[in-house]
This record gives C-alpha cells, structure tokens and sequence, in this order.
C-alpha cells in the first residue's frame, strides 16, 4: 500500500476518535472518552517526533499505531470486547505486533549505535519474542489490577487470559521471524537512515 494511502487512512482514524468522543458524550457515556482522547493525542506523537527530534518512523508503524488505538477504543465503545469474543484477541494480536516491532526499532539503533554493546542477529529475535511476551503479562497483570479494584470485568476468564497471552506470542514471533529477513534485504544502516536517526542522533548529542 502506498504511503498517500496509508496517512489517508491515518486521517480517518484520527476523525473517527473525534466522532466516538462527540457520540459518546451526547449519549453521556463517560467511560471510553477518555481512552478516545488519549488515543487521539498518540496519534499525533510520530508527527512530534519527527519535528522536535528529526526521527520518521515508517509509515505502516506509524499505521499500525493508529489501527490498534482504533481497534482499542471502537472496542469498548461499541461493546465489542463483550459481544465479540474473538475482538480482544484481535487487538491483543495488534499491540503484540506493534510492541514487536517498536522494540525491533530500538534494538537494531542499541546495535547501531552503543559501541559497548553488541547484539547477534540471533539475539535479536530472541530478545524481541521476550518483549513481547513480558508486554503481554504486564498487560494481563493490570486487567486483573483494574478487575479487582474497579470491579471491572476485564479478564473474563483464565482460558480467556491464556488465550490473550497466546495471541500476543503469535505477534511477538511474528516480528522476530519476519525482523531479520527484512535485514537481509536491506542493510541497517539503510534502514535507519530512513527514519533518518543518524541526523536525530547528532541532534541529540548536540543537546547534551
């Protein structure tokens, strides 16, 4: 998909947070605006990067960050999480791939650019599966927070949590296979310079 199309589409995830706001409070149903509101102002974050640190992400991260917030959010607002049962599967998938993929990003600049450490390309994989997975329990941990403090329902089930944590395996092993492949058509320094941290790293170092 060209990147027009994916910054359109960009776009009208960042409207239709501002449609669930409008209709969420019109029908005075106070409990997802604000995970609507938060989600919008992530959205602007990859342009506040680019701006303030000079750092591009590619556009399908960029993306899939606004597609999982979507998801996310439409989810609780339309009721989705408790008359789909597949749908927190869904988005549990999503933000695995997404944590996968930030945490490839920073492991391939750590690599790059910390001269006292050094990553084989097996670590790499390894270190993104377990990223991954640690996302996913601290994520389980603070459903099962918020179950017991709130009262909220959040984790309806061990079956259902052990199905959450499978999911978001699936995503983390996703981008630990598919990570060095796509290094070894490209080469890393390629792949930052198109998100042109070199010129944000000088800018840093600049600062400090």
């Amino acid at each position: 998909m060209k990147d027009e199309h994916l910054q359109m589409l960009s776009r009208l995830i960042q409207l239709s947070f501002v449609v669930i706001i409008a209709v969420e409070l019109a029908l005075g149903r106070f409990e997802w605006i604000a995970s609507a509101v938060i989600s919008l102002f992530i959205t602007f974050v990859p342009n506040l990067i680019k701006r303030r640190i000079s750092i591009a992400l590619p556009p399908e991260l960029t993306f899939v960050i606004f597609l999982a917030l979507f998801l996310h959010t439409m989810g609780g607002s339309l009721g989705l999480y408790t008359s789909t049962s597949w749908w927190d599967h869904l988005t549990h998938s999503f933000s695995a791939f997404l944590v996968a993929s930030l945490g490839f990003i920073g492991v391939v600049i750590i690599d790059k650019y910390a001269d006292s450490i050094y990553l084989p390309p097996r670590f790499l994989s390894f270190f993104i599966f377990m990223l991954t997975i640690a996302f996913g329990v601290i994520w389980e941990i603070s459903e099962f927070a918020s179950d017991q403090l709130r009262g909220s329902t959040m984790q309806y089930s061990l079956d259902d949590t052990m199905v959450d944590l499978m999911f978001d395996i699936g995503g983390g092993l996703a981008v630990a296979v598919m990570g060095p492949f796509y290094l070894l058509g490209t080469s890393k320094e390629r792949f930052l310079q198109e998100m042109n941290i070199d010129e944000a790293i000088s800018e840093i170092r600049s600062k400090i």
